[in-house]
């Protein structure tokens, strides 16, 4: 199948580095995107609609922490869009705060934040994607889950079990004609990262061999490549976006 057939579903696209994901696959000719949100669909509907397409259409609200929310996000896309043959699981988030003072209660709200939302979407998915006998699945990671990251160590657990898991679908959906990789995202030039202060954006910088943080249209082109034909022979694989650093 080529990458605009089917549904292709972006979880968490309202933020920084979704919106413009979002915004490179319609101009990559993928028009039938639907674009989940939680809090707020403000960014996505503007992108969206910049491309002439209304945002009523494409944008669906869930909680993707709760099952039966996702369950409904399934329900509402496929109702009005018709069936996902393409899963971005890019939903996230962390906080700050060292090993031996993060409660019990925020490590485990960081890990549903990445790792619960991943698996959640996963198997709700899934069984549609069996039944056709194909689909396309890439889970967004982040270099803190293989490099570490200090202050964030609930974050980086997270982050490094998307891995595991995914490979292991991998082995479990090869025989469907079902891929799934993972994506470990270095520092780029949006998301979370516009709210680090600019000294500790200077370091990065500096500590990346590249010399300079990624974009969003850098990892948007690797997740159009793995969405394609071209990747069909690509499976349980983590493809790190980092510019050297790992």
């Amino acid at each position: 199948m080529a990458v605009n057939e089917g549904v292709t579903l972006v979880t968490g696209s309202n933020g920084g580095l979704g919106n413009r994901i979002v915004g490179y696959l319609i101009r990559a000719g993928v028009r039938n995107i639907a674009c989940h949100y939680r809090s707020s669909a403000e960014e996505i509907s503007g992108v969206l609609e910049e491309h002439g397409l209304p945002a009523e259409a494409h944008c669906f609200y869930a909680e993707l922490t709760d099952e039966r929310s996702v369950s409904e996000l399934r329900q509402s896309v496929e109702a009005q869009r018709g069936s996902v043959n393409h899963l971005i699981n890019l939903a996230g988030g962390s906080s700050n705060a060292m090993s031996w003072k993060v409660t019990a209660e925020e490590f485990r709200r960081v890990i549903d934040m990445n790792l619960t939302t991943t698996f959640l979407c996963c198997r709700e998915f899934i069984p549609p994607m069996r039944a056709r006998a194909y689909g396309r699945i890439i889970n967004v990671a982040s270099i803190a889950g293989f490099r570490g990251a200090s202050g964030a160590a609930h974050y980086a657990a997270a982050k490094a079990a998307i891995a595991g898991y995914s490979k292991s679908l991998s082995l479990e959906l090869a025989e469907k004609n079902i891929t799934v990789n993972v994506l470990a995202v270095g520092y780029c030039n949006t998301g979370i990262i516009c709210q680090v202060p600019e000294e500790i954006r200077r370091r990065l910088v500096e500590m990346t061999p590249i010399k300079r943080l990624g974009t969003a249209e850098e990892v948007a082109h690797c997740i159009r490549y793995l969405l394609g034909p071209d990747a069909a022979f690509v499976t349980g694989q983590v493809h790190h976006l980092n510019g050297g650093l790992y």
